[in-house]
């Protein structure tokens, strides 16, 4: 089998057969070999994707797909120009997230880049290239704890707070930080000066338990034994609740250092807001029942009551040796060598060395955490605890079919973007490895057109002179989109000046905020129409867990939407308002998916 992907290897640095748009003609799959494909950076802003190589209307009728964001990632599924009306240069057929079009080559940057080297045809590029992501996505903009991961709390993080969730288990912290221990255990790795960044909360009550028993019993110290210490957790404003179990871990190891972090939430609002974007598994003793059943969140998954929330969102409630490993920083440290981290691996596929990189596992591991300034303590731990201990498919890089596709090499030890909501999250997460849908990617690395701008513009122009002078037509030539008295197609987070900019003078946009939201008019000359952005349903211009609470307040008949926020509940793209619509908010929230507009 190795020599065949070695063999494939070669074959595929010729070929690519990608033919995503021909699969719903043909009965038999569409071959893909992972080891060869063509990425292009957008280059221009609100670049359109379209359903045929042209920019002229049938009937009337559109033929855009999507517009994507200047840096988004597509892939190229053929090097074969198309000639076709409003691109001199020609038109390439790519996709991106499963959808198949034509994109207009002045605006196609290919030069086959990919900030997290997928396709991911070896155990090291799965490895090293996982580690950039979680690095990149996370760590380095403060969720850098497996606690931070799952509950953003962090005020001073690039994310705004209860948004961008790297998981909706509510127990992957705990099980992360359980994980962790057995190997720190083993290796003395306890003893080390670690330091661990707990989050403090407003109005917290005196305990949270979990129905049914709590996992583990924290032990409390109430006298002052180190003054020095006492001083240190005093400074930082740590409540007496959290000394007593901190004076317990500091007699054991005195060499680690806890810091606070001040999250300034009230707790209560935090637990509610996480239990939105939450999911467990376990019995009904856990759940959020409606008329004594259990909501399903995801296929197997299910919603948290506010009992169970706000026993995990608690970090007092692991404050011992076994759970705290939660709060350290998962940054890289040279402290964790191959030495420690082939620990972890013992008794697992990963205990030796992997054949197509001629490398061990472990020197993998340390080399990836160094790459992306991750522990790589913390990536071995991740790796056994997603792939288990004698691997999966994600990990063996044999062939499968998704969607009409045959993909073959193709590994994945994290399972990124195998979100659970999928057909298939094991396959979905290796299609994301091939690099066929890139939703999160480095928009500030500098980049060339290889292909001359020398066609006709195909992305919105401002200046335009309108045709007709209406507030529809004005409108559209800003680049945004009328229908039935709603103007879409603003970004989630922009602001109301650059919106005026955007448009022909004398256009207003009227509200009181600085970010353009759902319900805010835009006038002319006597004329009104309301903005919409899908999933923005409570018209603070950004999707939250309040938007939400909101849905699924409407889903559940306690609470009604009306006017413009009912419209940007309709984020599926039907007629009706359901859970795919709020399944999409909370694959937004979790930094999983997009929501177009």
């Amino acid at each position: 089998m190795k020599k065949l992907y070695a063999r494939v290897q070669k074959l595929t640095a010729y070929f690519l057969i990608v033919a995503i748009t021909f699969s719903s003609i043909f009965s038999f799959p569409i071959s893909v070999f992972a080891a060869e494909t063509y990425n292009a950076r957008v280059t221009g802003e609100d670049v359109r994707l379209r359903s045929k190589p042209t920019t002229e209307k049938e009937n009337g009728v559109s033929n855009i797909l999507l517009e994507l964001d200047e840096g988004t990632i597509v892939t190229v599924l053929s090097l074969d120009k198309i000639d076709g009306g409003g691109c001199k240069n020609g038109w390439f057929l790519v996709s991106y997230q499963n959808i198949t079009g034509y994109m207009c080559g002045t605006y196609l940057s290919i030069d086959g880049y990919d900030i997290y080297d997928r396709p991911w045809t070896s155990p090291k590029k799965a490895i090293v290239g996982g580690a950039k992501f979680i690095g990149n996505s996370y760590i380095s903009r403060g969720q850098f704890t497996s606690y931070l991961k799952k509950f953003n709390v962090n005020p001073d993080g690039y994310y705004d707070v209860y948004n961008h969730l790297y998981m909706s288990n509510l127990q992957a912290p705990s099980s992360e930080a359980k994980t962790s221990y057995s190997a720190y255990k083993t290796n003395g790795l306890l003893d080390l000066p670690l330091v661990f960044n707990i989050p403090l909360f407003n109005k917290m009550e005196d305990s949270y338990d979990r129905p049914g028993g709590n996992l583990t019993k924290v032990e409390t110290q109430k006298n002052v034994v180190d003054e020095d210490f006492e001083k240190a957790l005093d400074e930082q404003g740590f409540p007496e609740s959290y000394k007593q179990a901190l004076r317990v871990l500091h007699t054991a190891h005195p060499n680690w250092t806890f810091k606070s972090m001040d999250t300034d939430l009230t707790f209560s609002k935090a637990a509610a807001a996480f239990q939105n974007v939450g999911a467990i598994q376990g019995g009904n003793k856990y759940y959020e029942l409606e008329n004594g059943k259990p909501i399903e969140t995801e296929p197997g998954w299910y919603l948290p009551n506010i009992e169970t929330t706000s026993y995990f969102l608690d970090p007092r409630n692991f404050l011992t040796e076994q759970y705290i490993l939660q709060f350290e920083s998962l940054e890289y440290s040279e402290l964790y060598t191959e030495t420690v981290v082939g620990s972890i691996l013992k008794n697992t596929f990963m205990d030796g060395i992997s054949i197509l990189d001629n490398q061990s596992y472990a020197s993998i591991f340390v080399e990836a955490g160094k790459t992306a300034n991750v522990s790589s303590v913390y990536l071995a731990s991740l790796a056994r605890q997603e792939s288990g201990t004698k691997g999966s498919s994600a990990t063996t890089g044999d062939q499968f079919d998704y969607e009409g596709i045959t993909y073959s090499g193709l590994f994945n030890f994290f399972n990124i973007g195998a979100y659970s909501s999928a057909k298939n999250p094991l396959k979905a997460g290796l299609v994301y490895a091939s690099g066929g849908a890139c939703t999160i990617c480095n928009n500030d690395t500098k980049y060339t057109n290889p292909i001359p701008s020398d066609t006709q513009n195909e992305t919105a122009n401002p200046n335009a002179t309108p045709t007709e002078e209406n507030l529809k037509s004005l409108i559209e030539e800003g680049g945004y989109k009328v229908s039935d008295g709603f103007v879409h197609g603003f970004k989630v987070g922009t602001s109301v000046e650059k919106v005026e900019k955007s448009l022909p003078e004398g256009v207003k946009v009227n509200t009181d905020n600085d970010t353009i939201g759902t319900g805010d008019k835009i006038t002319y000359n006597g004329e009104t129409y309301t903005v919409v952005i899908y999933g923005d349903l409570t018209g603070d211009g950004k999707i939250n867990s309040a938007d939400l609470l909101k849905i699924r307040k409407y889903l559940l008949g306690t609470s009604n939407l009306s006017g413009a926020y009912k419209e940007a509940a309709y984020i599926d793209d039907d007629s009706k308002i359901n859970s795919a619509d709020l399944l999409k908010i909370r694959k937004y929230l979790l930094g999983t998916s997009k929501i177009n507009q």
